[in-house]
């Protein structure tokens, strides 16, 4: 037991050290670089100018919009989908199953040229309504691998007896598979937000024009490469704040995401 205890501390010492480091650097005062190791002084005054002097409030609000909408339509779209793939027969369903399972071994820097392409001839250009598509999208194909094994768990039997007393097919996927899988679909909604709210490399290339339209991540990546020159107060501020909507996602929701990792059958 006391290797175990000597290693998680390390681990809990190299997963902490970066975070602290972030720390210092947005509260030190005169901070140039990134090589600090103990301020001298401490101030609140990189977080003022962050909110007064720069975008950061806009970005954060473009990022929540972008994110809650890719949960909305990314729950939607894997409910749909998983329902079809595990309750459904039908000619192909198998191969489509895998080619969904195909797409993901493709890096997704091979589809930046296309995407461009797409949103430039779709007049997507530097809106928010093109990232929330491509995020939506991106979020639903990777989470219906994983919502289909938890669908895979409900029993038949249960919708053969609903099927019976009259129920849709609709009505069979809103009133009884969804509340058995809130779990899972609790990790969809989670991931979903996850992913739409810190992706960075479409946006960064499809969001261009316009510091006020910009989604947070790209947004703070112009404290040190655009814009603002080279700060990095402002950007660890930023950072900072920044994660705080993540945090109260996933303290808020755990039990929920640990349910739905482990629960992998029905319970009566």
């Amino acid at each position: 037991m006391g290797i175990i205890h000597v290693f998680l501390i390390l681990l809990a010492v190299v997963t902490l050290t970066p975070f602290v480091h972030i720390v210092l650097i947005a509260f030190g005062e005169n901070v140039i670089g990134t090589g600090v190791t103990t301020p001298q002084s401490f101030t609140l005054r990189h977080f003022r100018l962050l909110i007064t002097e720069t975008h950061f409030l806009r970005w954060m609000l473009n990022s929540f919009i972008i994110a809650i909408t890719t949960v909305a339509v990314a729950v939607v779209l894997v409910s749909i989908s998983v329902y079809a793939l595990s309750r459904l027969r039908f000619y192909g369903r198998d191969h489509l199953f895998r080619g969904i399972l195909l797409i993901q071994v493709f890096p997704l820097t091979l589809a930046m040229v296309s995407i461009f392409r797409i949103f430039a001839a779709m007049g997507l250009l530097n809106r928010l309504a093109g990232l929330i598509v491509v995020n939506a999208v991106l979020a639903s194909t990777g989470l219906i691998l994983i919502a289909k094994g938890y669908f895979d768990t409900i029993p038949l039997d249960i919708d053969e007896a609903a099927r019976i007393d009259g129920a849709s097919r609709l009505t069979i996927l809103w009133k009884i598979n969804l509340p058995l899988a809130k779990p899972m679909m609790t990790i969809v909604a989670i991931q979903s937000f996850v992913i739409a709210y810190n992706e960075y490399v479409i946006s960064s290339s499809v969001m261009t024009q316009g510091l006020d339209r910009m989604p947070l991540a790209v947004g703070l990546q112009s404290m040190i490469t655009g814009q603002y020159g080279t700060n990095w107060s402002l950007y660890c501020a930023g950072a900072i704040i920044g994660s705080v909507p993540m945090l109260i996602v996933f303290y808020s929701l755990q039990k929920y995401f640990i349910g739905g990792l482990t629960e992998g059958s029905v319970k009566s």
